[in-house]
């Protein structure tokens, strides 16, 4: 009740903002993950890293691990197979990461099965947010927030075009992986304004993964992918827009796709996954815009006698407004959201139980500045943040009691600027991730039981339902700095988390049950930092710097607790020639020996390097290069797992 009152009392104290006119100033064009509005990165009060088409990295990727693989402080758990992928960042696993597809969330939870249904090939920008921001996402976006947003026409068309074509080949030494895409894309003016569209297909065939020092993952795999886009717009104030996202993935693989081998005969997993939205954006201004949207997503998963789907129905509507009060600026980012999801299983699907869950959500965040310079006579310029989310899910699982629960994520920041080169920020904010369907009402076979011995037997494993299982909370304090000089920018923060109300999976071998139940509170805290270097005298080099690291402990015991991350620095350089026609890079990966997760044993320190080639022969085509893990380094992640072990990466594009 607190939080109603907290939440109601800032929507009543931004009223009258709200209704302000709009200021025209030109803003930043960069929308922002972590502030949902267009924000010049160097005034963003977060860590945040963007990675784009242009990159060498995502230009090469074929699945998730090769474009994030290589972020500090961020892991990719799995052994190479694209939906066995799951994500660790700040002390969180899969379910305090929230992923996001062109806006729609992709949070299937079964088994040992990622969330990872996308082709790397249709995507133009990962945007990677770090830090609590349930207070504008709600559910899961405990340690941080990945959104993938994919191409469309205009990122593809050449200057002075208005359509065109691009053939894509590619592939992988890893995994013998050979891909092919096609894509058709154009804009037209018509009487009725203009009209925009991209249609794109993919094909990726691949074989058994190779891992750090040559061990292997088998697979046998292929993947179907398309992408159809397409837009109108009647004026320059309103754009409709449609688009579907398709992907099918057939893979021979064991039954835990995080699993490096298996001594069980393989099984055959048909993967596949549709997102479909239509929207419509208003934007009278380059200080006003709304974005509404109807979507519709749904993941199956079929298996030999057994099948599980995921479908998902949702309307949206998120926007931003800027206003100029004179002495005082004001940024105001709103939405509200409304949705079901329903799990399907069929046959002998174990731990994800038929049960729905509804949502509905409303958030309001603004930001205010005012002050001037020291240099100007003034205190410095500050920046004051307040915002606030209100979710509410009800849980309906068959023969089982409701699960209704709701929740306000308030944030709070505040940023000192003594001049535009340097920026002090603080803030607090909580954050939550509602349990999943399958944490609350699984209650089928888990394992069957087994014999020790000739006298000891265990009896069949089940799940037990618990409909009373509470989300898990946190409370996050993080503070940073941002300086940019000349040739230098520099962006750093510090953060301690504190998490009550873990969920947890407890299994008693004896009695026959497992059961999610709340055990846990959590000390999170660590750093991320990034250095980034362009020398003046040598515009055509870059070079950049990212550190992190992460540790836990339960409150009560003191045992070591979450996905802890070593120290990490992550190092890089791109060298552009030839009127920047080519350009040729590095990147290393260094992080200390570290403890496992969940275990006494000690894992060795690595070094990774990777180099990377870019050229362009003709305007109309391209090639990117990149060998990954030059030394093949035998390296493994917190949770045990090995690294990708060195691959050439290679693309080449033709445009007409």
């Amino acid at each position: 009740m607190k939080h109603t009152r907290v939440f109601s009392g800032l929507c009543l104290t931004l009223i009258p903002f709200l209704v302000a006119q709009a200021d025209d100033t030109e803003l930043n064009p960069v929308t922002v993950t972590g502030t949902r509005a267009p924000t010049d990165l160097a005034q963003a009060p977060l860590i945040i890293d963007i990675i784009d088409r242009d990159d060498a990295v995502l230009a090469t990727a074929s699945r998730v691990e090769d474009v994030l693989s290589r972020q500090p402080g961020l892991h990719v758990a799995g052994q190479g197979r694209r939906n066995g992928q799951t994500l660790s960042m700040r002390g969180f696993g899969r379910a305090g990461v929230l992923v996001r597809l062109d806006g729609v969330r992709q949070d299937i939870s079964t088994g040992h099965v990622g969330n990872f249904f996308l082709d790397p090939g249709l995507i133009q920008e990962v945007q990677i947010a770090r830090g609590a921001l349930s207070s504008l996402y709600g559910s899961n976006a405990m340690g941080g927030v990945v959104s993938f947003t994919s191409v469309d026409a205009d990122d593809l068309l050449a200057p002075g075009e208005d359509s065109g074509a691009r053939l894509s080949i590619g592939g992988a030494t890893a995994n013998d992986e050979l891909r092919v895409s096609i894509t058709a894309f154009g804009r037209r003016d018509t009487a009725n304004g203009q009209v925009d569209g991209l249609f794109s297909i993919g094909r990726s065939e691949s074989s058994d993964i190779r891992r750090a020092g040559g061990d292997k993952a088998e697979e046998d795999a292929t993947l179907n992918s398309l992408l159809l886009k397409g837009g109108w717009e009647p004026s320059d104030e309103q754009r409709v827009f449609i688009s579907w996202q398709h992907y099918d993935e057939r893979a021979t693989q064991p039954a835990n796709p995080q699993q490096l081998s298996t001594t069980d005969a393989l099984r055959d997993r048909d993967v596949e996954s549709n997102n479909v939205q239509i929207g419509h954006r208003w934007q009278p201004s380059v200080a006003t815009e709304v974005t509404s949207r109807l979507t519709f997503s749904q993941q199956d998963i079929d298996e030999p006698q057994a099948s599980r789907s995921l479908d998902r129905v949702g309307v949206q509507s998120d926007g931003y407004h800027s206003m100029d009060h004179g002495w005082l600026s004001q940024t105001v980012v709103f939405g509200a959201e409304l949705e079901q999801a329903r799990q399907r299983p069929d046959g002998q699907a174990n731990g994800f139980p038929r049960a729905d869950i509804d949502t509905q959500a409303a958030y309001l965040d603004t930001t205010l500045t005012a002050g001037s310079y020291l240099a100007e006579g003034g205190a410095g310029q500050f920046d004051l943040g307040l915002g606030a989310r209100y979710d509410r899910y009800d849980a309906t699982g068959q023969d089982d009691a409701d699960s209704v629960h709701d929740q306000v994520s308030p944030r709070f920041r505040l940023a000192w600027r003594p001049d535009d080169t340097l920026m002090l920020f603080s803030g607090y904010a909580e954050a939550f991730r509602a349990p999943s369907l399958s944490e609350l009402y699984a209650n089928e076979r888990h394992f069957a039981g087994f014999c020790a011995g000739p006298f000891f037997c265990t009896p069949d494993n089940y799940w037990i339902p618990n409909p009373n299982l509470a989300p898990e909370t946190s409370t996050t304090w993080e503070s940073g700095v941002v300086w940019h000089q000349g040739d230098w920018q520099v962006r750093a923060s510090y953060f301690d988390t504190r998490a009550d109300d873990f969920i947890d999976t407890q299994v008693d071998i004896m009695a026959g049950t497992t059961q999610a139940v709340n055990v846990q509170r959590a000390q999170l805290w660590g750093y991320d930092a990034r250095v980034t270097w362009q020398p003046s005298a040598f515009p055509l080099l870059t070079s950049f710097v990212g550190l992190s690291e992460v540790s836990g402990k339960d409150r009560d015991s003191g045992d070591p607790l979450g996905s802890q991350t070593p120290l990490e620095a992550s190092l890089g350089s791109e060298l552009a020639l030839y009127n920047r026609a080519v350009r040729v890079g590095w990147q290393g990966r260094f992080a200390q020996s570290f403890d496992k997760q969940g275990d006494d044993e000690r894992l060795p320190g690595y070094g990774l390097h990777d180099v990377h080639l870019a050229w362009r022969f003709t305007p109309s085509i391209d090639t990117s290069l990149r060998l990954a893990n030059v030394g093949d380094k035998v390296w493994y992640r917190p949770d045990g797992s090995l690294g990708d072990g060195r691959s050439l990466f290679a693309t080449l594009n033709w445009q007409w």
